[in-house]
């Protein structure tokens, strides 16, 4: 007997499954179970209504969303041939079926960031400028704005007519770097969206093969869309209207990418007739800390009202500590993680969280001095070490020997004697004659005119490459024949662990990423390379490691803990200093810091400093505006002494009152070396003491409490 559809959910759940044809609002507070919503409302709409799955298109932000909500559909609706997926996998997918409207092939690849920022440069090298003051990573920003506003290079050039010099360069490297895209039959993350909607827009005027193609459209996360995305499913479901958006202005937190928060607030009025459900009942968070976070956000005016409550317990006050610098404030949090894991708490269920990924070399030392096991989500990243670059560049060249990027990272890898000149020489040979690398090189007139060296050795590599661009069935068999047709592992072998890291280890991990790709989708080498490019740091995240995570608020988002702290809460910092003159930016910047509150079930730790470092020295710091919106009767404060363990603060305190420092005493710091006194600031535990180290241009101002700083004999 098979349970009812919409048995367990609430009315305001039920009405939102239960809504038939027409557009759709839910408006989904933090932890009001969207994700049942909508996996219910798909299955109400199959099964009750009689829609095909296969007219149905979910689009969420993540992959990880997207492999929860299949997995949820399935639960209702086995097999249901629905497309499930991000925007830009959905566009991804969409441009494989139909790529001849946008210029493109089958076998396209998709480049990476990094990939995008050398090809960048290296154009930027060709034009003869300074990448030190033309950087391309400010190249790179601007061509993706220009993107995002649906701008071509001529366009582009327009605009930066009106700027200056360094605008009008960008717009020289945005026109080359679209023709070598072309040329290698690639695209980069913005393209993905950008040609998806072309293929919409070019379709809707001729065979209508996406325009009518799915009769219910649904949209996850909807306050995160930009422009482009906005205008993707207008476009999709102008032919029936059935547009479903689920999403909570509230949480709006990615303006600095393209997101416009308008499109959420203005959807009523986007789509006339709309049915409107607010879901209000959370399910995640414990009263104390669903109260402090509706009371910060309802400082925010760019907001729909929703009155967010809960049947759980009140549960724990929220705690608020000062420490006096970011490292004792690291020891602060460390030390109350210890806590929480002695008192049964798993390591996986606590999360500290930062506003800038610059937080995390304090807590990182913290949480090593105390051995407690942690992991940084949204650093370097498992697919961005040199190993799996490497071998992921080789699988690009089998798929499209068309791709100019990876030709260049592994031409010489293994090494086989092919230095830069002879680079540049075969790159001005294929411009020369108008054509991708790897087809310039196969020429034997091109290889004659490199040197008997540079010719045997640029030979060696097109004999590798023609030994494994044959494609193997699966995705697996296919990076294998890579690694050992190019000699790969004895290479990484060679390289040793100058870097910490065990490289065979991990070439051995993306093969069994690979059988497990292969068992899951079975989509080949092709299909393999466009899911390990369009994963994000969600994605990477390790989420059954018995280990604490440490990210950025950012990261955070659509994630939930047990418990959870908060570091780093003075003004400049958090909120940071950008959005001070801008309204808008404020409002972000207070739903941001709700997004923090808000991912924590149970119990909330945050924290602050007097002194942190920050530009470049010491300065003082004031508590963030945003402590001060928390109602006064949820918060218990804690001093940095009382959060750390009795040794740590013991140490502290003697070292305090024991080391008397004086003007011309020399000390000597673990970090800054060798200095001398030239003034003492206050007394006892707030005791500073400024030095000026030798080697340093500036004195620093240091707390003698908590520095590591010990007298020595002058010299």
């Amino acid at each position: 007997m098979s349970i009812p559809i919409l048995e367990g959910l609430n009315p305001a759940q039920r009405s939102a499954a239960e809504h038939g044809g027409g557009s759709l609002l839910i408006l989904a507070g933090a932890g009001t179970g969207k994700t049942r919503t909508i996996t219910r409302r798909v299955a109400h709409l199959v099964r009750e209504r009689g829609v095909d799955p296969r007219s149905i298109l979910a689009i969420t932000f993540t992959n990880k969303a997207a492999k929860e909500m299949r997995s949820r559909i399935r639960e209702w609706i086995p097999e249901a041939g629905m497309w499930v997926g991000t925007f830009h996998a959905t566009c991804a997918r969409m441009l494989r079926m139909d790529p001849e409207p946008v210029g493109r092939s089958q076998d396209f690849t998709i480049i990476d960031e990094d990939d995008r920022k050398k090809l960048i440069r290296r154009i930027t090298k060709d034009l003869g400028w300074d990448t030190t003051v033309y950087k391309p990573r400010g190249f790179q920003t601007m061509i993706s704005y220009w993107k995002r506003l649906r701008m071509g290079p001529d366009g582009a050039a327009e605009e930066a007519a009106l700027h200056g010099l360094k605008e009008e360069r960008a717009a020289q490297v945005y026109e080359k770097y679209e023709k070598a895209l072309a040329k290698q039959d690639s695209l980069d993350f913005d393209d993905l969206l950008l040609k998806g909607q072309e293929l919409v827009e070019w379709d809707g005027k001729g065979p209508k093969r996406w325009a009518t193609k799915w009769e219910h459209i649904l949209v996850d996360e909807y306050q995160d869309t930009n422009e482009l995305q906005y205008q993707f499913v207008r476009h999709l479901s102008e032919a029936h209207g059935n547009l479903a958006v689920c999403g909570d202005p509230d949480q709006s937190i990615y303006q600095w990418r393209g997101a416009d928060i308008r499109n959420i607030l203005r959807f009523e009025e986007d789509f006339p007739g709309t049915h409107v459900v607010r879901l209000e009942q959370n399910y995640r968070s414990v009263g104390n800390v669903l109260e402090a976070a509706q009371a910060v956000i309802a400082n925010n005016h760019s907001r729909k009202e929703k009155d967010l409550w809960t049947e759980k317990e009140k549960g724990e006050p929220l705690t608020l500590s000062e420490s006096p610098d970011e490292e004792m404030e690291a020891l602060a949090i460390a030390a109350r993680v210890r806590q929480w894991t002695n008192a049964g708490t798993p390591a996986k269920e606590i999360a500290v969280f930062y506003r800038t990924n610059a937080c995390s070399r304090s807590l990182e030392a913290a949480f090593t001095r105390l051995q407690i096991p942690y992991q940084v989500v949204g650093g370097l990243s498992f697919f961005e070490r040199r190993e799996i670059k490497d071998l992921l560049a080789y699988g690009r060249l089998v798929v499209n020997p068309k791709d100019d990027v990876a030709v260049e990272r592994v031409i010489n890898v293994p090494p086989r004697a092919i230095g830069a000149t002879t680079v540049d020489r075969l790159r001005a040979k294929a411009q020369e004659l108008d054509e991708p690398l790897l087809k310039a090189l196969s020429r034997s007139e091109v290889r004659d005119a490199m040197g008997t060296r540079a010719k045997k050795s640029l030979t060696s590599f097109l004999s590798v490459y023609v030994k494994i661009s044959e494609r193997a069935e699966s995705a697996e068999n296919s990076l294998r024949a890579i690694i050992e047709r190019t000699g790969y592992r004895r290479f990484a072998e060679s390289l040793g662990d100058m870097e910490d890291v065990d490289r065979l280890e991990n070439i051995d991990e993306l093969l069994a990423f690979a059988s497990e790709y292969d068992e899951r989708m079975g989509q080949g080498l092709r299909g393999f390379l466009e899911e390990v490019t369009l994963l994000t740091d969600h994605d990477r995240w390790e989420e059954g490691a018995q280990r604490v995570s440490l990210m950025t608020v950012h990261t955070a988002k659509g994630l939930e803990f047990d418990r959870v702290a908060v570091v780093g809460l003075e003004e400049g910092l958090f909120p940071h200093a950008r959005s001070f003159e801008n309204p808008g930016g404020m409002e972000e910047e207070r739903r941001l810091f709700y997004v923090a509150l808000t991912r924590a079930r149970q119990e909330l730790f945050l924290s602050h400093c007097r002194m942190r470092f920050r530009t470049g020295a010491p300065g003082p710091q004031a508590p963030s505006r945003f402590l001060d919106e928390l109602p006064i009767h949820l918060l218990e404060g804690e001093s940095m002494e009382e959060a750390l363990p009795a040794q740590e603060a013991t140490e502290g305190m003697s070292r305090a009152g024991s080391e008397l420092f004086r003007v011309q005493d020399w000390v000597d710091h673990t970090t800054f070396g060798r200095g001398v006194v030239q003034k003492v600031l206050g007394k006892g535990i707030n005791q500073r003491v400024v030095v000026r180290f030798e080697g340093e241009r500036d004195p620093r101002q240091l707390l003698v409490a908590y520095a590591p700083l010990a007298k020595v004999q002058s010299s």
